[in-house]
């Protein structure tokens, strides 16, 4: 059993300063920021006067969300920049008030992964055959965005029409993609697997980042625990029998063995670990959810 750690290390318009007592001390696109982090369970490195120079903290709120305190002034929209294979690609960020800004700089690895392995796939079909891929519950679009710079057709598809408008802006700043590359479609995942299914659709990569708990565009009631078997075996009826599937969750209790479980196939067995950030001047890495990556 191949277990695999996927650290994200700090990138120029990114570090992980500090963590400790519920918080994470960051700096994001040159701004100095304290948000959330319940999993930072731990006492702080820093000093309290290292933490106070932040102009922009999330405090959380009683009912699970955040309130910002900016000491300089909401800063609004900013660009964000991250280079793979010596290229670069930039993204639209704010703050949100639940203390996200666009993107999980865990994440990183996780995009690095999905480029290769599309990449890969379209160095075997060659250059007149479409590579497609699909990113379900696919958020901001990152991850999307990355897969198409390695050459896919990319479904996304989320429920949520605002993350769906704030990814098209993304992609606007990446003239170097063609709009086309990446299809936006507001939908249900299950959903759209079971029109795909239905309609013999087949990818050759497949990303999948669950939530615990949520709504669809129609008020379909989504849990991890109890959707996520039956999701999987959707998935595994639309990929193609050479395609990857990478799957990814922060669900409190399931361990990265339960999605080794849930991926792995007589003829293949899959990839499984966690997820984390590396701190910028110390060893100690911060826990981010767990994944497991089917490769045939």
């Amino acid at each position: 059993m191949k277990t695999l750690h996927l650290i994200s290390k700090n990138v120029p318009d990114y570090e992980l300063l500090d963590s400790g007592e519920g918080k994470k001390l960051e700096l994001i696109s040159n701004m100095l920021v304290v948000r959330p982090c319940p999993q930072a369970i731990w006492k702080p490195h820093l000093t309290e006067k290292e933490w106070s120079k932040a102009t922009s903290i999330c405090h959380r709120t009683k009912d699970g969300g955040g309130k910002w305190e900016f000491k300089k002034g909401d800063p609004g929209k900013f660009k964000f920049k991250w280079n793979i294979d010596d290229k670069d690609l930039n993204f639209s960020m704010k703050f949100t008030p639940f203390g996200h800004c666009g993107i999980f700089f865990e994440q990183f690895p996780v995009w690095e992964e999905l480029y290769w392995a599309t990449k890969k796939i379209a160095s075997e079909k060659g250059p007149k055959e479409k590579v497609k891929v699909v990113n379900l519950f696919g958020y901001t679009g990152a991850a999307s965005i990355v897969m198409a710079l390695a050459g896919a057709e990319v479904f996304h598809i989320d429920s949520a029409k605002g993350v769906l408008t704030w990814g098209k802006e993304s992609l606007a700043m990446n003239p170097s993609i063609p709009a086309d590359k990446i299809k936006w479609v507001q939908e249900d995942a299950v959903k759209f697997l079971k029109h795909s299914a239905k309609k013999e659709f087949l990818y050759d990569g497949i990303l999948a980042d669950p939530p615990s708990w949520g709504h669809g565009a129609n008020s379909e009631v989504w849990t991890f625990e109890d959707q996520i078997s039956e999701f999987s075996d959707l998935c595994f009826k639309t990929l193609h029998k050479k395609g990857f599937f990478l799957l990814s969750t922060h669900t409190h209790g399931v361990q990265h063995e339960a999605l080794r479980n849930i991926l792995n196939k007589k003829s293949q067995e899959a990839i499984a670990g966690e997820i984390s950030v590396a701190h910028k001047n110390d060893s100690r890495l911060l826990p981010a959810g767990i994944f497991g990556l089917l490769c045939f």
